[in-house]
């Protein structure tokens, strides 16, 4: 039965079903990618900060053996605290570059892959997780061998580059027999230096291919059936929340829509506070205006405005604008009660435009 349940998952996962799976914990992560940014991290602290914090170190060292015999009295007369802590605080100050900025880029490639996730059904013991045939589905798995050829070639990778950039610096090795100590620690800093770029190099790829292989098995395990959609589809349309989320949406695109129509409209009649209803007139015979867009408070507000920007007149009829609002809907023709006052409105309108063009004086 499982089976079949498994091969009719042929649809992508909804956003809904991949946000349950991350509320449980369940996110497309790449170890690997973590593992280069770390790689990458160290190899900017070394050659950003390096040589002044290895200098800084040196010198706070160099200060302490010149003061041995003081600081000996110190830490052995009972007050040893607080020397031991500007030591260690000495020490450590300069080094935290190498710590800090490694993890800061470790925590952006997790944030890259929004796998920063704290769930805490991940910390709920489990039998499952006791599970003999569960733990053999993940080790011979699909993961599991993905897991398992990816740590081989890694390890045969890394071991070729290592080879072959060894022969490539033996004459080096080789001729540093005889060299002083600090010749031979400069060399070796450098052949460190240069491995651990060509481990950047090789951990990068590694690491995006194994990010891309993470993100399409965490789909390929949220494949939905179609029952699965429809019954989430059933739960949408019952959601409060989804319902209240829709009705939003839909009030946006009426009130867009609304505001679109007030640069048509004639005349806007408004109780300068509350109320404005837009009306629009044709201006033939034996037709009455209609309601183009009407509003209170931030609404009403929101038509003046747009009405002032697109030289619609304005009337102001506090009655009859609190009428027309309760009276009448959108799309709807004024009726005959209210010509006399919507007539004036529009006399009124007519009169503006005249004046705006000049025509009267």
């Amino acid at each position: 039965m499982s089976q079949d349940d498994d091969s009719d998952k042929s649809f992508e996962p909804t956003a809904e079903k991949l946000r349950k799976a991350r509320e449980k914990g369940e996110v497309a992560k790449s170890t690997d990618l973590s593992v280069a940014a770390a790689y990458l991290g160290l190899v900017l602290a070394i050659y950003g900060v390096g040589a002044s914090a290895v200098g800084g170190t040196g010198t706070v060292l160099m200060s302490f053996i010149d003061q041995a015999d003081r600081l000996s009295v110190q830490l052995f007369s009972g007050n040893g605290t607080p020397v031991v802590g500007g030591m260690i605080g000495a020490i450590v100050r300069p080094l935290i570059p190498f710590f800090m900025i490694p993890a800061a880029l470790v925590l952006l490639s997790i944030l890259g892959q929004k796998a920063l996730v704290f769930a805490p059904t991940k910390l709920e013991p489990k039998l499952s997780r006791l599970s003999i045939i569960s733990n053999a589905k993940n080790k011979f798995g699909r993961a599991g061998i993905f897991e398992f050829l990816k740590s081989t070639f890694k390890l045969i990778l890394y071991s070729i580059c290592l080879g072959v950039y060894l022969n490539l610096r033996l004459p080096m090795l080789v001729s540093s027999a005889g060299s002083d100590a600090f010749s031979v620690i400069k060399m070796m800093s450098v052949l460190g230096m240069e491995f651990l770029v060509l481990a950047v190099l090789i951990s990068v790829p590694i690491g995006v291919v194994d990010a891309l292989f993470q993100h399409a098995e965490h789909n390929r395990k949220n494949m939905m059936s179609r029952k699965e959609i429809q019954d989430e589809s059933k739960d949408a349309e019952g959601d409060p929340h989804m319902k209240a989320k829709r009705r939003q949406k839909a009030q946006m695109i009426a009130l867009g829509q609304m505001m679109g129509a007030v640069p048509e409209a004639s005349v806007v009649i408004v109780n300068p506070t509350h109320y404005a209803v837009a009306l629009k007139w044709e201006g033939g015979a034996g037709t009455a205006p209609i309601c183009v867009a009407k509003g209170v408070d931030e609404v009403a507000a929101r038509i003046r405005e747009v009405a002032n920007e697109n030289a619609v007149p304005i009337h102001s009829d506090p009655p009859t604008a609190r009428a027309l609002y309760a009276a009448i809907g959108i799309g709807d023709e004024v009726e005959e009660e209210y010509y006399a006052p919507v007539a004036a409105a529009i006399r009124f309108a007519e009169e503006m435009r005249q004046r705006a063009k000049g025509g009267i004086r």
